[in-house]
């Protein structure tokens, strides 16, 4: 069904089966006269997904040839049927460096990481047998690169790009000054919490992820424009507050496991940790739920290495473990 948001701004919803995020929030700008559209995102590299999107766009009556398609960030629910939209005809646009990240398989060194960080042989095996990250991903595709204060303009808007790194190293936002409108992707989502993961391209996502919200702030907003779920009755202000009050939150009872129990590593660090999910106990986890938590959990363990509060030391067996300083 296609929502309204005002003036040239629609959306659609693809859903995304079997995973907790439910949908994805597609958003498009249909062009003025014979101006390009701009559609936002794509949905994982399924069929389910693929035939939502084409009819999405089969009902606001976009021809693949005069549609632009920007990409938030790399992660594949976002990314996954640009191939398939270039293919008929659609310009793909994207940062730099999560385009770059996207064509280079950097899945050897993530999984060399997480092994030094404790987590063992048998569930990374699994993890990767049905990751959605890897199995819906779209191959490799080039596209025109945007860069942080670049401006773009479809249907009468003129868009700035924000270059928000945290979620992803090279993830973008729009805005539209004149009707203060953001297109978030998944910067900033306000019924569920970004997941912020450790990254070899960042030193500190989360210190990145933190700097990007905060940057946010010097934009007035009056429609937030998320990728999944909806706003609610929050102001983009409040739920960036809240986030980050989030973080600390969390990043003190990293310190406190830390400190309360020294030498852990991080996948025992992970499973001491509170998580709204449904499992009675760390054990019961599904495989890439544990993955998304040890991710989670790293880039906690990274700022709080950066801020001099712990320190990583290696065990005899290779495997990284953490104590306060």
């Amino acid at each position: 069904m296609i929502t309204h948001i005002g003036g040239n701004i629609y959306s659609f919803q693809v859903p995304l089966p079997g995973n907790p995020l439910k949908w994805l929030n597609v958003y498009v700008i249909k062009g003025e006269g014979h101006g390009r559209n701009l559609l936002i995102d794509t949905g994982f590299k399924r069929s389910e997904c693929l035939d939502a999107l084409l009819l999405g766009m089969q009902e606001l009556e976009l021809d693949p040839n005069n549609t632009d398609v920007l990409l938030t960030h790399l992660h594949s629910d976002h990314t996954g049927n640009a191939p398939e939209l270039n293919k008929l005809g659609s310009r793909l646009l994207m940062s730099r460096i999560d385009n770059e990240m996207l064509n280079d398989d950097g899945w050897p060194e993530r999984k060399e990481r997480s092994l030094r960080e404790g987590m063992p042989a048998d569930v990374m095996e699994v993890v990767f047998d049905n990751n959605p990250a890897t199995i819906y991903a779209p191959a490799p595709f080039d596209a025109e690169w945007l860069h942080d204060g670049d401006i773009i303009s479809y249907g009468g808007y003129d868009l700035e790009c924000i270059l928000t790194p945290g979620h992803t190293p090279g993830h973008i936002c729009l805005y539209e000054k004149r009707t203060k409108t953001m297109f978030l992707g998944d910067h900033v989502l306000f019924d569920i919490t970004p997941n912020i993961v450790n990254w070899e391209e960042m030193k500190d996502a989360l210190d990145s992820y933190i700097h990007s919200l905060k940057k946010l702030l010097n934009y007035e907003v009056k429609i937030a424009l998320p990728s999944h779920r909806t706003t609610g009755n929050l102001t983009m202000e409040e739920r960036i507050e809240q986030i980050i009050v989030h973080h600390e939150k969390r990043l003190n009872e990293t310190e406190n496991i830390i400190r309360t129990t020294p030498n852990l590593c991080a996948y025992e660090i992970t499973g001491r940790m509170k998580w709204r999910i449904r499992a009675k106990n760390w054990e019961e986890f599904p495989p890439g739920q544990k993955w998304f938590a040890m991710g989670e959990a790293l880039s906690h363990i990274d700022y709080l290495i950066r801020q001099g509060r712990i320190v990583r030391n290696v065990a005899s067996d290779g495997i990284y473990t953490y104590s306060a300083k």
